[in-house]
Order: C-alpha cells, then structure tokens, then sequence
C-alpha cells in the first residue's frame, strides 16, 4: 500500500481528501441503501422507468457543461485574475447549454415513443439535471479555494433529504414520477447550499471577455470530450435494453449496475488521496518514487478488486433474493458478469491519475473515446438477442480494453508490459479460487458463513500472492496507531 498520506503537499490536501473520501462513501452507502429499499417497494416495471428515465438526462447532462468546471476549479485554485470571470462565463454558458440539454433529453423520449408516465419522468429527470448544473460548477469554485468540507456536508445532507423523500413515496405511492422529485428535492437543496457558501467564501462572479469565454471554451475541449465519454458508455446500455427490451428488463438491469458500480467510490476517493501525490513526486522529478507509488497502488486495488469481483459474482444468485427479492430473480444472470468489471476498474484509477499528473490527461481521453466506441458497438451487438446479460458483457470487455489501453501509456514510465501481465495473472488466479471457494464451498454454508468463508480464502490467497504483503499489514497497523487520539491534545485543537 503506498504510503500516500505521506507524500501530501500540506495539511490541506490531505484535509480536503478526508473530507472527500468521508462524504462519497457517506452519500454513496446512503444512495445504495435507499435504492435497495425503494427497489423492492416499487417493483421491477417503476424502478425500470426511473432508471430509464434517469439514464435518458444522464446521458445529455454532460451538454450542461462541456469540461467547464474543472476549467473552473484550475483557474480559481491558481488564483488567476480570470478565476472569477471564467465563472461567470460558465454560469453564462450553462444558461445557453441546460436549455439544450433538455430539448435533446425530451426529444429523445418523443423519438422512443415513450408512455406519459415514461415521458414525466425524464421532464422531472430534466429539472433535476439543471438543478446538478449549476450547483456543479459552484462547488467546483469551492473546490478551487482549497475547502471541500461544504461540498461534503452539502452532498451528503441533500442525500439525506432524497433518501427520506423517495422512501416515503416509495412507501404511500410508489411512481416513477415521485422517485425523481425525490432526487430534485436534494439537487435544489444543494444550489441554495452552493450559493450561500459561495457568498460565505467571497468568490466574486464577474461579467467575463469575450477572451475569456474563447480561453474557457479552449480548456474545456479534452474534459469535455472525455465527459461524453464516459456517459456514452455508462448509460447507451440502459438505452439499448429499453428499446429492444422494454422498461422491465431495464429494471432488472438496473439492480445489477446499481449492486456493481456502486462500488466504484472504493478506488474514486482512494485515487483522490493519490492524485497529488502523483503530482508532486513528478514535479519534483522524482521518478523513481513515482513508479513505486503507482506500482504498490495497483498492486493494493488489485487486492481490493478480485474478491469484489468474485464474491459478488458467485453470490450473485443468493444476493439479489436477499437484497431485492425474489421477483428480481431475472437480474442473476447480469449480476453473474458484471461484477468481472470492478478488477479492471480498479486497476485502471491509478493510471488515470497518473496521465492527469503527469500532464497527459489528452492520452486518458483517448482511451476513454475509444472505450466508448467499442462499447456502444458490443452493446448493439449482443444487448438486442441477450438483453441485460449482453449489456453485461459490454461492460466487462469494455473495461478491460480500457485497462490495455491505459497502460499502453504508462507502460514505458513504469516498467513494461511485463509487471500489468504478473499482477492480473495473480490476480486472476486468487480470484478464480475465491469464485470457487464462495460459490462451491459456501453454497452448502448459510449466506454469511459462506461470505466469510470465501473473504478468508481471498485474504490468504493475496497474501500468499503478494497482492498484500507484511510490510503492507505493518504499515496500516501504524496508521491505525496514530489515528487514535491523543489524550493531551485539547479537544479544540
């Protein structure tokens, strides 16, 4: 495990990702508890058409800003002259871009043919989509005066507020309808909250040149182009299920995703700690420590990633009863698959902050347009005869190419090709034994013997692997020490 926290640039980097990392997992097990809770109360057809109905403003939302916010965050963070004026010519610009968003997200909900209920959905899906615009973008000028504890509370009380509202719908009248204005609800709060705390922090919104729209328009190109991206292949599946398969089997689907990806704030907050470590070991040209920082960090969400993968995927059959019940059963077989995507997901965030840190986000964007294209083209080909399994299978190819190809870049700065093809032979081989440890073994074992069982299997196999070593487990016992309060520190300090 790399000593990241170590090699943080102040108090306030390593501040500000705690407060991050606490939030997103917050927000994060609150959402997949509250979907969890409203899945099994609404019912496969509801929960497909709110799903749908998200994934429609999902996929055009990125229209709303184009790469402007962290265009936004640079600028303010640098204290630039223009900080103040490039948020105003966002703020500007998304008044011109949300308008656009929602004509495409409607237009493509009359194109479908969708049912009023359908079609009501994506209206209030739209209102939340602005709602998330603005509050974006003036949180992204937090971020840049270094303070992520207001976004943190304002996230997470706003998630607060959607989980109540939408398990009471759920509750009284469950429609699909309702399930959106529980989400609008928490995105209105969280522009009043923007607001306030922007006021609070003085971050001045001026008129912008016409110079500095030109600028704002220029750097926000490669972030723009990578956001599309990456809501093309996160949600052209749910599309394609829905056209060739109806609302319901976009419902089973969504179980599977939600139960899959939902666990991806795992390496997100942990490449957060990562990113400005990254950073500064390259600006001090310190190479060699560079590499060992990327290697222990691949090497660690490696560990983190295959029993992910292998427990969810031979549980699959035991967990969505348990979890969702039993008229979600036709979900299993994409819960089967899915989860073989969170081992290359997890390695890849490393090499994403890498090429961010090293100046090469452009090499990042590539392999994320190429991603994208590949995983259309294999969602077309199979979701039509297979349905959620195919969209599935998309999935899992789609991420592993995205993997090969990140380190197609990096492998020249970090040794090789020889080092990705040791760890995911490890890690294949501890997965493979931990797959039939949970699904063989543990299936003659009730549900949580068998979970730990096969959490045991996976945890020797790592270390047997050097997935983990006893450097690994001396260091997080030292963190763990010093983590524990000082009983001669005052309380205010």
């Amino acid at each position: 495990i790399p000593d990241t926290l170590d090699s943080m640039s102040g108090q306030t980097v390593g501040r500000n990702a705690a407060w991050l990392m606490a939030a997103t997992m917050l927000n994060k097990l609150i959402a997949f508890a509250t979907f969890i809770l409203v899945a099994r109360l609404a019912g496969v057809h509801i929960t497909g058409t709110y799903f749908f109905g998200v994934a429609v403003t999902s996929v055009f939302v990125i229209l709303t800003d184009l790469g402007m916010t962290p265009v936004v965050i640079r600028a303010v963070s640098a204290s630039r002259e223009d900080g103040s004026r490039l948020l105003g010519a966002a703020l500007g610009a998304k008044l011109f871009l949300i308008p656009i968003a929602i004509a495409a997200s409607l237009g493509y909900g009359i194109w479908r043919g969708a049912a009023p209920e359908t079609f009501a959905t994506i209206a209030v899906a739209c209102a939340v989509m602005s709602a998330d615009a603005i509050h974006l973008v003036m949180y992204g000028a937090l971020r840049g005066r270094q303070n992520l504890r207001f976004e943190a509370i304002g996230m997470c009380v706003g998630q607060v507020f959607t989980a109540m509202a939408a398990i009471t719908i759920a509750l009284v009248h469950p429609t699909a309808v309702g399930l959106a204005a529980a989400l609008l609800i928490g995105s209105v709060w969280n522009v009043a909250w923007a607001t306030m705390k922007l006021r609070g922090a003085r971050v001045a919104i001026r008129p912008p040149r016409l110079a500095d729209l030109t600028r704002l328009a220029r750097e926000a190109l490669p972030f723009g182009i990578a956001g599309i991206a990456v809501k093309v292949y996160s949600y052209a599946d749910s599309l394609l299920i829905e056209k060739f398969h109806g609302l319901g089997a976009v419902g089973l689907y969504a179980v599977a995703y939600k139960m899959t990806y939902a666990l991806q704030f795992l390496p997100l907050t942990f490449t957060a700690a990562l990113y400005p470590a990254f950073a500064k070991q390259w600006a001090e040209h310190d190479r060699e420590k560079l590499r060992a920082t990327f290697l222990g960090s691949m090497r660690f969400l490696a560990a983190v990633g295959f029993p992910l993968s292998a427990g969810l995927s031979a549980l699959a059959p035991r967990i969505i009863p348990l979890a969702y019940g039993t008229h979600y059963a036709g979900a299993i077989s994409a819960f089967e698959i899915l989860p073989w995507a969170l081992l290359p997901i997890f390695i890849d965030f490393p090499i994403g902050a890498f090429l961010n840190a090293t100046h090469r986000a452009h090499q990042k964007t590539t392999a994320m347009v190429a991603t994208m294209a590949l995983n259309v083209a294999v969602n077309a080909m199979l979701v039509p005869s297979l349905g959620p399994v195919g969209a599935a299978w998309a999935g899992v190819v789609s991420f592993w190419t995205l993997l090969f190809i990140g380190w197609f870049f990096v492998a020249p700065d970090v040794g090789g090709w020889k080092i990705l093809v040791s760890l995911l032979a490890r890690a294949m081989f501890c997965a493979t034994f931990s797959w039939i440890a949970w699904r063989i073994v543990g299936n003659h074992m009730p549900f949580m013997f068998a979970a730990l069982f096969g959490a045991a299997i996976a945890m020797i196999l790592a270390y047997a692997m050097r997935l983990v070593t006893r450097e690994d487990l001396r260091r997080v016992v030292g963190k763990m020490r010093s983590a524990l309060p000082d009983e001669n520190v005052h309380a205010d300090t």
